[in-house]
């Protein structure tokens, strides 16, 4: 990872400006966060409403994202009020969204992050975390601990994974008051989390971290054929698009039964490389590269062998037969793991993986589905990394239930704006589309 950090722009900000800087820097490197993912702070001293000069951290709201972020997207919350917390052994997640909710600078704010306590706990100034795809490589295999050790030594605390909250917070706390010499924290299946005095200290150390382990992932993929190599050979791409045109109305029957989908498809190199593989049915089979993905991916993608994609009738009579198996699956996986009531979202898959021919994303609007991508090519890319090292690990089921069904990670997806009236729908414009044509497309479009 090479630092974007500009020393003649920089130093025309200070504070929150330099936040919203280097946080934007993070923001534009997809490696390490995606859609909303990720968050930053900064402590500095502030006028409270009574006046009164106090400590307080300004932390990315819920939902926010880095590489658009904004200043009024970091709400301020008073650090005497979140250092207090330190005293409690325990916290329920409503209750600390209400007890910070007390705590704001601005009470118009917008809601702080899930990990706000996590960056309050931490005695640095400035904290930077990230899901960064290259330590996630390397906490997500069975030789984890190993792997740290080669490839950092002793200078950085590893954790657990927790479901993120009052106690990971505090044991994140805890273990830096232990190792105050350390120089990072990774969160295992999660990312990690870095810090420094400043806000530049704190990003050159989140590069740091992450070009070391870019480093040794680079080293050990010249010695593994990824993923396995191939089962079965990659349609020409002419050929791809001919057999994918004909299965999508199809696919989008399957998964929009209960409510419309668009479908977007996708047969770019890394995708045909996973698809086409050896290993690419069992890896489908255990879980996301991080927790905050399953709000967009679901637990799982559904993966669909096919021996021949050339034929557009059979493609279409296995990607019925694993859409119907995923449905079963999934609905006995919420059954199984939901005990206090939470609503089945839907039970069909947002990604499609079809051997030979690529994968179809699903959303409420092209945008949607687009994002879903988006975080299945950063799977994709964390399975390959991950596997060069050891067996690929995720979340267990029941933690990965926890967070998709988890009422402060579905609060994100509150903040999109309403559907437009002609969502989850696709429209054909005939004609020449240079006048009339051209501009119903466009109105349709834009509803």
């Amino acid at each position: 990872m090479n630092s974007r950090w500009d020393a003649a722009t920089a130093k025309k900000l200070d504070g929150l400006d330099l936040l919203v800087y280097a946080s934007r820097l993070i923001g534009a490197e997809t490696s390490l966060v995606v859609w909303g993912g990720g968050n930053t702070s900064i402590k500095q001293g502030e006028r409270d409403h009574r006046g009164r000069e106090v400590r307080v951290l300004r932390v990315k709201g819920s939902g926010s994202d880095l590489k658009s972020i904004e200043r009024k997207h970091f709400p301020g919350v008073r650090m005497d009020d979140v250092l207090a917390l330190l005293e409690r052994k325990d916290m329920g997640d409503q209750e600390m969204v209400d007890y910070l909710a007390h705590t704001l600078q601005e009470p118009s704010s917008p809601r702080p992050s899930i990990e706000t306590l996590l960056h309050g706990f931490l005695p640095a100034d400035a904290v930077i975390h990230t899901h960064a795809d290259a330590i996630v490589s390397l906490t997500n295999n069975d030789r984890a601990a190993d792997v740290l050790r080669e490839v950092y030594g002793g200078e950085v605390i590893a954790l657990p994974y927790r479901r993120p909250g009052f106690l990971i917070s505090r044991e994140v706390a805890e273990t830096f008051g232990r190792r105050p010499t350390a120089k990072a924290l990774l969160l295992e299946k999660h990312g990690t989390i870095c810090w420094g005095a400043t806000v530049e200290e704190a990003y050159l150390a989140t590069v740091e971290l992450i070009s070391r382990a870019e480093e040794a992932i680079a080293h050990r993929a010249k010695s593994r054929v990824r993923f396995g190599g191939a089962a079965v050979p990659a349609l020409p791409a002419e050929e791809r698009r001919h057999v994918a045109l004909s299965v999508v109305p199809a696919l989008r029957g399957l998964v929009g039964r209960d409510r419309r989908v668009v479908v977007s498809f996708d047969d770019s190199p890394d995708v045909l490389d996973f698809a086409c593989s050896s290993e690419a049915d069992e890896l489908s089979r255990i879980g996301p590269a991080t927790p905050d993905h399953t709000i967009y991916t679901k637990r799982l993608p559904c993966f669909v062998p096919v021996t021949d994609a050339h034929d557009p009738t059979a493609v279409k009579d296995a990607i019925k037969a694993a859409i119907d198996r995923f449905v079963v699956d999934y609905t006995a996986y919420v059954d199984a793991h939901d005990t206090a009531g939470a609503a089945l979202t839907d039970p069909f898959p947002r990604v499609i993986t079809v051997a030979g021919l690529g994968m179809f994303t699903t959303g409420k609007d092209r945008r949607t589905a687009g994002i879903v991508s988006d975080i299945y090519h950063h799977t994709i890319s964390v399975l390959g990394a991950a596997t060069s090292f050891g067996g690929y690990v995720s979340l267990s089921a029941r933690d990965a239930f926890d967070v998709e069904y988890w009422p402060l990670e579905l609060y994100k997806l509150t903040l999109a704006p309403p559907e437009k009236e002609l969502a989850r729908r696709v429209a054909l414009v005939t004609g020449g589309a240079s006048g009339i044509g051209r501009a119903a497309a466009r109105m349709l479009a834009a509803e």
